[in-house]
């Protein structure tokens, strides 16, 4: 048993005693997820793409519970292509050796007593190759429900957890256990560098070792974010100011170049002096993919970007296909497809799966294809608009000499010369424009206002619908409308009730009054910890300076009255105010928190979690309050005596914030596990988990309309709706977002370690107005185009009318609630009880696109614009705006406080009027519905809000 290597490069670890030597690391989550394995039915592994789960379970989990003393059956598949049904049962009953037969049928074959272990691998590819529920989910459903010794981990990637949500209906409480893997830490990395190296010394007899300093080097240079593989190209981005996770992967590349370099050159040390030559850790990862696409022949790289169209999609997400259907799609043979598969094969960019498909060899190899792809495109349009050119100027070289013969043409010439010259110049304009649209589009997660500025600049080179979709989603993107800069990182925030003013405290223990939108400071004063508070009424301040609490004028920062002196243990952290503006919880530093008076400072009572307070709130009517610990509980307490009512289990992390609703009924907690959830408070029972964070949840915020907003370590603030449905990310701190709050007007003002507060529209209403106006007609259930075609709603059909004859259009499931005709009488959308919108193609009777499930329950009316670009659909609670274009959606219109009955565009199409069932009548404006020339001015406005510009070195690397 030998090894060339201590290091995997991007392979992934395998289910061998070698591999299991060499992985290091992951102690201790393997240790949770056999835990978790073991005592629960179905388990939900999650994490980032890349984080190495695939490796974790093969190297380690399954081993771990093979060598348990009852020997249970364990079993690992990630063969998602074909019957995965089909294809899991044989797997359990090869290893079994029992006769393969339905799923079921194979786990009831077993022997009596017979623990199995079904670890389900790289699950979002099945979601990716199976559209619709399948076998495969109904014979889980079915294990799950017997009494069967069979207990499911389902492990995929973080950005297709919620397909999930598909499993509801058949698979009993498919979130109840779910765990996140998160990426390494850097002592866990500095272990995968280290540990390796010495088992390869104890193994090898052949002693190998790091210098520290490149072990730092290597690990400040695998950093999460300081790596960036994807259309843009590659660079070093800033982190969010957190401790930074280690990206596996880029690790194990890095030193998998390290050791062939210095092991080439017969050294036993690993130095920092060879990571430098080679460029550093970004280099060496981005080297990679190019030292490969550098072994191809010229038409080798055409048929190269050819098949990567077919391997990875847009979204980053690889797909396998078999080697015929790869060489079908490159327009090209087998034998010049076969010498490019195996090349790229050598240098570890491509590989064959089980069933012997190709796909990209690591997940996080996707981005850099579409990079390279992208560039490469982009370089070969530059190219032949060069090459054109030059041509053109040959041929215009031969014309001159002729002229010198026919000079009366010398002049007719020299106007054709500059015409193609132009035309030149166009063709690299278009280049460039497609370039910076490509990196916009790249950039929309990762920096949405860069996206954005990067927008505007392909609308100015090159104004074409491409550059109008880029702008409009980066509008959709950026959330960002106003940056304070206060100098400080930032631990708390408090806004008054109008919103315009913001209370803050920094790190550097000062409490500020700062201005809603200019930032200006009203006035600062010096405060223990984070304890500084504004009173209900927003006249005054409580604060807590030396123990002491001050009352302070919110006009001007100046005490009034005298200090009362607090009889609490230790440093004071927090101060609660409660909502009569009498009494405060003081949390310092002990398991109890005090409640006291902010009259007198006498105490009239205490809370106490089995460790350390944490945090505090009071419901709205003060009757009760919340806490949350280190133990990772919260509790609800009754105000008047102080006994605790309900203990609140469910985090399996310190509960670091908890909030109330307006209402009283719901608590908010947010916990270093990475979650909030939301209880109701009356019977103290679990009501939403919010995941989705890769961070530590810091804070936790209700809004008026039930919405929700977490801000996290990991740099971002979410909002969700009143139903737990992740509503926007708000990217932008540059560093962990402490606080989040929503404004009197609906906004989202948010704090951070950046020293920022800043201020979102958090995407959950879009600039709703109730108006006196009239509300649209009700939705028609009868409509004419104006070429006579009518089209009658009966049941869940649509009798067509035209002059050619009579159709009946058969789509929807339920009744149908409305019919409309574009503008131009092509098109016929119709929304129906069964949750989906149909458009439909009026000359041939067949439907063009169909929104599935466009809202969440019946759909009462749909209805395009005046100009025909797009449809405004009416669920329940909200309306909805689709492109005609491309049938994207542009985003939902929230406000409604009753069922929407009708919605419809105004002659601007811009505008959109919805009614609700209680005669209300709001009207909203579509930002993202203008034109090209209307969608520069708003981002240009936005981005002048924001005071972003491009940078000397971000103008380099995009414009040139």
């Amino acid at each position: 048993m030998t090894a060339s290597s201590p290091y995997r490069g991007l392979a992934p670890f395998e289910d061998s005693e070698l591999d299991a030597l060499y992985f290091f690391g992951r102690e201790r989550d393997t240790e949770i997820v056999v835990a978790n394995l073991i005592a629960a039915r179905l388990t939900v592994l999650y994490g980032p793409s890349g984080v190495g789960k695939s490796s974790l379970l093969l190297a380690t989990v399954a081993r771990t519970l093979r060598a348990l003393p009852e020997a249970p059956l364990v079993v690992v598949f990630s063969s998602w292509g074909g019957d995965p049904a089909r294809g899991l049962a044989a797997a359990v009953a090869e290893l079994a050796r029992v006769e393969p037969d339905g799923l079921v049928e194979t786990l009831e074959r077993l022997p009596s007593g017979q623990d199995v272990y079904l670890i389900l691998d790289q699950a979002e590819e099945y979601f990716t190759y199976h559209e619709s529920a399948g076998e495969l989910e109904a014979s889980l459903a079915a294990i799950l429900r017997q009494p069967l010794r069979v207990n499911v981990l389902l492990s995929l990637r973080e950005d297709a957890l919620a397909s999930l949500d598909r499993l509801k209906a058949d698979v009993p409480n498919v979130y109840a256990n779910v765990l996140r893997l998160d990426r390494l830490d850097r002592a866990a990395g500095r272990a995968a560098i280290v540990g390796p190296l010495s088992r390869w010394s104890e193994l090898e007899h052949d002693e190998v070792v790091a210098e520290d300093a490149l072990v730092e080097r290597v690990l400040d240079g695998v950093g999460v974010g300081r790596i960036e593989l994807g259309p843009g190209g590659v660079g070093a981005v800033e982190g969010n100011g957190g401790p930074r996770g280690i990206e596996a992967p880029y690790l194990q590349l890095v030193m998998q170049r390290m050791w062939d370099v210095e092991r080439a050159a017969g050294s036993s040390v690993l130095r920092a002096a060879t990571l430098d030559e080679l460029g550093g850790a970004g280099e060496v990862v981005a080297h990679h993919l190019e030292r490969a696409i550098d072994a191809l022949t010229p038409a080798q790289q055409e048929i190269a970007a050819r098949l990567f169209d077919h391997l990875v999609t847009p979204s980053g997400t690889k797909i396998a296909h078999e080697a015929p259907d790869l060489a079908a799609f490159a327009g090209a043979s087998a034998a010049e497809v076969s010498p490019v598969l195996e090349t790229l094969a050598r240098h570890r960019i491509l590989r064959t799966d089980e069933t012997g498909r190709w796909e990209i060899f690591h997940d996080v190899l996707a981005g850099a294809v579409l990079g390279w792809k992208n560039r490469y495109e982009a370089e070969r349009a530059v190219a032949r608009a060069r090459a054109d050119a030059r041509q053109r100027h040959r041929r215009l070289g031969f014309l001159a000499f002729g002229a010198l013969v026919a000079l009366a043409l010398a002049s007719m010439l020299a106007v054709f010369a500059f015409s193609q010259r132009g035309e030149a110049r166009d063709q690299a304009r278009v280049a460039k424009g497609g370039q910076l649209v490509a990196s916009s589009l790249a950039l929309l997660d990762s920096d949405p206002e860069l996206a954005l500025a990067l927008a505007v600049e392909a609308a100015d080179v090159d104004p074409t619908p491409q550059a109008e979709d880029a702008l409009r989603d980066a509008l959709a993107a950026s959330r960002e409308r106003t940056i304070v800069d206060v100098g400080h990182p930032l631990v708390s925030l408090e806004l008054d009730r109008s919103g315009s003013q913001a209370l803050v405290v920094g790190t550097d223990g000062v409490a500020r009054l700062i201005e809603l939108p200019g930032g200006d400071e009203a006035w600062s004063h010096e405060v223990d910890g984070a304890a500084a508070a504004l009173a209900p009424d927003g006249k005054t301040v409580d604060i807590v300076l030396r123990r002491s609490l001050l009352v302070l004028d919110a006009e001007n920062g100046k005490e009034l009255g005298e200090p009362v002196r607090l009889a609490v243990p230790g440093d004071v952290e927090r101060l609660v105010v409660s909502p009569d503006g009498r009494s405060a919880i003081v949390i310092a530093g002990k398991p109890r928190a005090r409640v006291v008076s902010l009259a007198t400072g006498a105490i009239l009572g205490r809370v106490k979690q089995s460790t350390k307070v944490t945090a505090a709130a009071f419901g709205p009517s003060g009757r009760f309050v919340a806490t949350g610990g280190v133990d990772r509980t919260a509790r609800l307490w009754d105000a008047r005596s102080w006994v605790p009512t309900h203990v609140l289990r469910g985090h399996v992390g310190r509960v670091l914030t908890v909030s109330y609703d307006r209402t009283g009924q719901l608590v908010a907690t947010g916990s270093t596990d990475q979650t909030a959830r939301i209880w109701r408070s009356g019977p103290g029972v679990l009501d939403t988990l919010l995941y989705g964070h890769t961070g530590y949840v810091q804070d936790v915020s209700f809004g008026r309309e039930g919405q929700i907003v977490t801000a996290s370590g990991d740099g971002t603030a979410r909002t969700w709706g009143a139903n737990g449905r992740p509503i926007q990310t708000l990217r932008g701190h540059r560093g962990a977002v402490t606080a989040a709050t929503f404004a009197a007007d609906g906004a989202v003002v948010t704090a951070g370690a950046d020293g920022t507060v800043r201020i979102w529209d958090p995407g959950t209403s879009i600039e709703l107005r109730p108006t006196e106006a009239s509300g649209p007609s009700s939705p028609q259930t009868t409509a004419r185009s104006g070429s006579g075609a009518v089209a009658t709603a009966f049941g869940s059909a649509v009798r067509l009318r035209t002059a050619e004859g009579t159709r009946i259009l058969r789509g929807h499931q339920d009744l149908v609630n409305a019919v409309s005709f574009s503008p131009d009488g092509r098109l016929l959308v119709t929304a129906g009880r069964d949750h989906d919108v149909v458009v439909w193609d009026v000359a041939r009777g067949e439907p063009v696109h169909r929104f599935a499930e466009a809202h969440s329950a019946s759909v009462a009316d749909a209805r395009f614009s005046p100009d025909g670009r797009w449809i405004v659909t009416a669920g329940p609670i909200s309306a909805r705006v689709w492109s005609v274009a491309d049938w994207r959606s542009l985003g939902y219109l929230y406000g409604p406080k009753s069922l929407l009955e009708a919605v419809a565009f105004g002659p601007d199409s811009r505008t959109v009027v919805s009614r609700e069932d209680d005669g209300t009548v709001r009207r909203y404006v579509c930002e993202l519905c203008g034109d090209l020339d209307a969608l520069t001015a708003l981002a240009r406005s936005r981005l002048r809000g924001t005071g972003r510009a491009l940078t000397d070195d971000e103008r380099a690397r995009y414009l040139g």
